[in-house]
C-alpha cells in the first residue's frame, strides 16, 4: 500500500508539473480580466487564478506519517470552490517484548472555501468531512489482532494560496475537527492468547493516543492551476 502511495504521489507531481508548462506553452500577450470581468476595489487579480477553473495539488504534510494526500478543488464562483481531498496515513508504535501495533487509514474528504478577494487564491476559510476507514493492528507473541472502523470527522481550516502568472500553486492552511466516532483500540479486539501479555496493553494505550477525539487538518501544498 505504501509503494501505490508513493507511485500515485510521483505521478501527480509529474503531471502537474507537465500540465503547467502546456499550460505556459500557449500564454501569450499581456494580461487582461477574463471577458466581462473588471477589476474592482477590494479584488486582487492574479492572472494564473483568474484564467483558471480547476486546482490540482499534492499535500506533503502526510509525508511525515508515511502517507499520501491528494487535493482537488473546482471553481464555483468568485468567493466560493468545492473539491475533495485523498489522505492516506500509515503510523506504527513498538513496545518492549516485540509487541508492535500500527494504524492506517484511507479517507475522503469532500470540502468547500470560502475566498474574500478572488476565488482559487489569496486567503481562504475552509470545511471538510473526512470520510472513510481506519485500521488498527497489534502484532504480539508471533499473533496479530485487528479492527476496522469507519470514520467521519468535520473540520474546519484558514490557509493561504499562491497561484503564479505559470499556473503553479502552493498553499499552507491549519484546522481541527473531531473524530466521530474515535477509532479506539480495545482488549476486547485482541486475540485471546495475548490478552494481558506484557507490552500489550502499552502498545494500545499508544495507538490510540494516534487516533485521538481531535483531529488535526494540516496542509502543505504544491500543484497547478488549470
Amino acid at each position: 500500500m505504501i509503494k501505490v502511495a508513493r507511485f500515485l504521489s510521483a505521478t501527480v507531481c509529474v503531471g502537474s508539473s507537465f500540465l503547467a508548462m502546456s499550460a505556459f506553452a500557449q500564454q501569450s500577450g499581456e494580461y487582461k480580466p477574463p471577458m466581462g470581468e473588471q477589476p474592482t476595489y477590494g479584488k486582487r487579480y492574479m492572472p494564473g487564478a483568474s484564467e483558471s477553473k480547476f486546482v490540482i495539488e499534492v499535500n506533503a504534510a502526510p509525508l511525515i506519517n508515511k502517507g499520501f494526500g491528494l487535493e482537488f478543488e473546482a471553481r464555483g464562483n468568485e468567493s466560493m470552490n468545492f473539491g475533495a481531498d485523498i489522505l492516506y496515513t500509515d503510523r506504527s508504535v513498538t513496545e518492549d517484548f516485540g509487541v508492535k501495533g500500527s494504524t492506517q487509514s484511507l479517507l475522503l474528504a469532500p470540502k468547500i472555501r470560502l475566498y474574500p478577494t478572488q476565488s482559487l487564491t489569496g486567503v481562504f476559510l475552509g470545511g471538510k468531512l473526512y470520510l472513510g476507514q481506519v485500521k488498527a493492528s497489534i502484532s504480539a507473541y508471533n499473533t496479530e489482532s485487528e479492527h476496522t472502523f469507519m470514520l467521519m470527522a468535520p473540520t474546519v481550516h484558514v490557509g493561504y494560496r499562491y497561484v503564479t502568472l505559470f499556473g503553479f500553486t502552493w498553499s499552507v492552511y491549519a484546522g481541527a475537527g473531531v473524530n466521530f466516532p474515535q477509532a479506539k483500540f480495545e482488549e476486547k479486539y485482541l486475540n485471546s492468547d495475548v490478552k494481558g501479555k506484557a507490552g500489550v496493553s502499552q502498545a494500545i494505550d499508544q495507538l490510540n493516543d494516534i487516533n485521538k477525539v481531535v483531529r488535526f487538518d494540516l496542509g502543505l501544498t504544491l500543484g497547478v492551476a488549470l
